[in-house]
């Protein structure tokens, strides 16, 4: 099993498959490098494609520090620069998208290419003159609660999340939720949950987002987190060629839901 280690010597496992231009895959908070799979399996015919997981999830090491989307950002800049990846393509999914705002924002575009965001606003918390964060309604109040829930019982943070992405598993009946929600945390940890949610919460990307000089698509699904308004920043804000792809039928999870689907529009954008 293919791993690399950071300049804080936490172990990140990696994936490569195909060849050609290099294609890196950043998945979403509580997923891993598995949740691009299906694409992957569709485009690695034509491209080089990298898909790893962050710290913390999946198969790489869990330390004892370093849960913000700023060091993620670190951490994804010493990938590229250990595989030795030129004119690179970024595609991240929620998390990931924020990870890819903390990238430009502290090293800029050089060596990238392209860059797609699959659902992601650059600023997660609504205020008075944002609207265009989670579910356009989520407050700082909502971030307390979710932040105390999360400490005190991380499964039962994630019941309620999955219930909310997914409009399938908000239909199961309430009790099912001893029986199904430990399984949702995976091989997931507490500690990296709580530390990358409050990050992810507290950071404001749209100044990132107007730095960013290289052609970049948003993907939007028809039943996103995150409001049109969050998608138009970003099509507005990019100092390059940007695009809005709308991708209606599916959730937020567009990827694993439709993934050849996904693969193809990311692949018409590449080309």
């Amino acid at each position: 099993m293919p791993y690399f280690a950071t300049t804080d010597n936490t172990k990140l496992y990696f994936e490569i498959q195909g060849e050609g231009k290099p294609v890196v895959f950043i998945h979403g908070w509580s997923c891993s490098h598995e949740t691009a799979a299906g694409i992957v399996q569709i485009m690695k015919e034509n491209y080089r494609c990298i898909s790893y997981s962050h710290r913390g999830h999946g198969a790489s090491e869990c330390p004892e520090k370093g849960f913000t989307v700023d060091q993620l950002a670190r951490d994804l800049k010493e990938l590229i620069d250990y595989l030795e990846l030129k004119d690179v393509v970024l595609v991240g999914h929620s998390m990931g998208g924020a990870t890819i705002y903390s990238y430009v924002s502290q090293f800029g575009c050089k060596n990238i290419s392209k860059i797609v965001i699959l659902d992601m606003s650059p600023k997660l918390m609504n205020d008075e003159e944002w609207k265009f964060g989670a579910f356009g309604s989520y407050s700082p109040a909502d971030f307390k609660e979710d932040m105390e829930m999360i400490a005190q019982d991380v499964t039962k943070f994630m019941w309620k999340f999955w219930r909310l992405l997914l409009p399938d598993f908000a239909a199961l009946p309430a009790d099912m939720e001893e029986l199904i929600a430990p399984g949702l945390m995976g091989v997931n940890r507490s500690l990296p949950l709580l530390g990358l949610w409050q990050s992810m919460f507290t950071r404001d990307y749209r100044d990132a987002v107007k730095t960013i000089t290289v052609p970049t698509a948003y993907i939007i699904p028809g039943k996103p987190i995150y409001p049109m308004g969050s998608a138009e920043f970003v099509k507005n804000n990019v100092k390059a060629t940007a695009k809005i792809i709308p991708f209606p039928g599916c959730t937020h999870m567009s990827l694993t839901e439709k993934p050849t689907e996904t693969a193809n529009e990311i692949m018409t954008f590449l080309k």
